[in-house]
């Protein structure tokens, strides 16, 4: 029987992962924002700062993703986006059967302070405003869903260099940039993908509440040079001399995934 998926916030993630699962013979429905900049077989628009529930024909679905996004990239515009659409989302599906949701979140919930190789186990000391929100947003899922959930943590999502290089080394007159880390964790967007299609197929919210999911854990310096090869990284970037923050991915690379890299 075809599996069916519920999208919310659908976007570019959601996008790509709609691709892979309708060649896998998948029912997708989406429910995003903007109907109109995106490609779904089956998108629905819905507004969550409007303050308004959904409402649904379907009334059954396997799984529900969640792709939560902020209105905007202040700490009201995290909350509209991780807490609030949740809300509404809770009130939406009440009468939605569904064997499993999962809620993707990020890695920044672990703060700045924390070091080291950092696992599930290890509890988050978030150090800014949005490493709360989205630790809130994580513990509100986990009591409203409970065995049902499955949360995915994605470290830094990338696709070829990162812009905010390109753009220093196009500077006539650079002016030099000080980063927070010397290291970063990072995931590809189509391994993203790869992953909750994993997720999807193992169940794997029946057994496991919480993933980290981070690939590569690489030196700032060495991805510039891998890049940018012609570019000195020091005439740009001064990276602190602080310890490592690495996060752990163990736990998914045992339940059998593999990563590319």
């Amino acid at each position: 029987m075809k599996k069916s998926i519920l999208i919310i916030g659908f976007g570019d993630l959601a996008e790509r992962l709609e691709r892979h699962l309708i060649r896998k013979d998948y029912y997708v429905c989406g429910l995003t924002r903007s109907p109109n900049k995106y490609k779904g077989s089956n998108l629905i628009q819905w507004d969550w700062t409007l303050n308004k529930e959904f409402i649904l024909e379907e009334d059954t679905f396997d799984s529900i993703i969640f792709f939560p996004t902020p209105s905007e990239f202040n700490e009201e515009g995290y909350r509209s986006g991780f807490i609030e659409s949740l809300d509404l989302i809770i009130r939406s599906i009440q009468h939605i059967k569904f064997k499993s949701f999962i809620g993707i979140s990020s890695t920044s919930v672990y703060g700045d302070n924390q070091t080291g190789m950092l696992t599930e186990e290890i509890e988050p000391k978030p150090s800014n405003f949005r490493g709360s929100v989205i630790l809130e947003y994580e513990k509100l899922l986990h009591s409203n869903f409970q065995e049902r959930s499955l949360i995915l943590r994605l470290s830094g999502l990338y696709e070829g260099a990162p812009r905010w290089m390109e753009e220093s080394i196009k500077n006539t007159n650079p002016k030099k940039i000080k980063l927070r880390s010397s290291y970063v964790n990072r995931l590809h967007r189509d391994e993203c993908i790869q992953i909750i299609d994993f997720a999807l197929e193992k169940g794997l919210s029946l057994e496991n509440d919480l993933i980290n999911c981070s690939a590569e854990f690489i030196k700032y310096e060495d991805l510039f040079k891998d890049k940018f090869p012609d570019y000195n990284f020091n005439d740009y970037f001064i990276c602190p001399d602080t310890q490592a923050k690495e996060i752990s991915s163990q736990k998914i690379r045992k339940l059998g995934f593999k990563f590319k890299s």
